[in-house]
């Protein structure tokens, strides 16, 4: 019951302050090897068919929760084998019908259906055109179009292969002026008709159009080593930074950044990633946010204000 009236309380000193809050309901997880448990996750997502994705990094495995944070299944571990990774860093759930994990120390993007059941990889290869050969596989998105963008760490650039599965362009590296990625960490779909890149060493989120071209970016003092980031339905980014040690939203018009404030049990030690996950009740939207923060997931409200 303290702790109750702890985060009200909280909560209501964060609303006279901040424009956005986030009210923690919920978490779990935990530091281990064990169902459940996390060893320095890096990424995490929400389904359509609302299930939550978390990419145990560390464990080299996916773990695949209910949103309330029950288990539901765990994929993976160390290996090479179709069903087993090394370092997987990200995970797209976006697409209706395929998932795509970012399976970084295998070089390699590994394609599923709906089940987890494994349909393909993608691998560089190097009868390629050195532009379309990649190395570590960062983060992918993939837009309406069902073109796939893929995000090479490994050379800092974003290889976009289209839905007749030709590779069309590379866009990103140092030849890039403006659009240069310098330590790119992920990829998001924005407004239906840009890429939004996290770039920790520039500070900033990167945008592209489809076709590669440059169109800004979105920066703040307060960014140090901007990280996961995730847009909503309606076109709002949640940008995680585990320097700072918070989660800083930019609305749908992209004029205004902005930390979010938090009621939280505890503070935040090392937000990594965050996902955003919609729906309507009663004629309006419920917005709830899922946090990796350290080894633990923190599940709650997004209010806005």
């Amino acid at each position: 019951m303290k702790s109750i009236i702890l985060l009200l309380f909280i909560a209501v000193l964060i609303q006279a302050a901040a424009a956005q809050i986030f009210i923690e309901e919920s978490r779990f997880g935990g530091a281990g090897n064990s169902p459940g448990k996390f060893n320095q996750p890096l990424s995490i997502a929400v389904s359509p068919k609302e299930v939550l994705y978390v990419v145990d990094t560390g464990n080299h495995r996916l773990q695949l929760f209910d949103l309330q944070g029950n288990l539901q299944k765990t994929i993976g571990g160390f290996g090479f084998n179709i069903d087993q990774f090394d370092r997987p860093v990200d995970i797209w759930v976006q697409s209706l019908i395929n998932i795509y994990v970012s399976d970084y120390n295998n070089e390699r993007l590994q394609r599923y259906d709906g089940n987890m059941n494994y349909i393909s990889s993608l691998v560089s290869n190097t009868a390629d055109a050195m532009e379309f050969q990649f190395l570590e596989v960062a983060s992918c998105a993939v837009n309406s179009q069902k073109d796939l963008f893929l995000l090479d760490r490994g050379e800092n650039k974003i290889i976009k292969i289209n839905r007749h599965n030709q590779k069309e362009r590379s866009f990103g590296a140092y030849e890039a002026g403006e659009g240069e990625l310098e330590q790119p960490h992920q990829l998001d779909i924005r407004l239906q008709k840009f890429l939004v890149v996290s770039d920790v060493a520039r500070k900033a989120v990167i945008q592209f159009d489809f076709f590669g071209n440059y169109s800004g970016k979105f920066e703040s003092d307060d960014f140090k080593a901007p990280a996961g980031l995730a847009v909503s339905n309606q076109d709002e980014i949640f940008v995680a930074d585990p320097v700072v040690r918070a989660v800083f939203y930019i609305n749908p018009t992209a004029d205004r950044i902005q930390q979010v404030g938090m009621a939280l049990a505890q503070p935040l030690r090392k937000p990594q990633d965050v996902a955003v996950f919609e729906r309507r009740i009663d004629d309006q939207t419920e917005t709830r946010l899922f946090i990796i923060d350290d080894n633990e997931i923190i599940i709650g409200k997004f209010i806005r204000q």
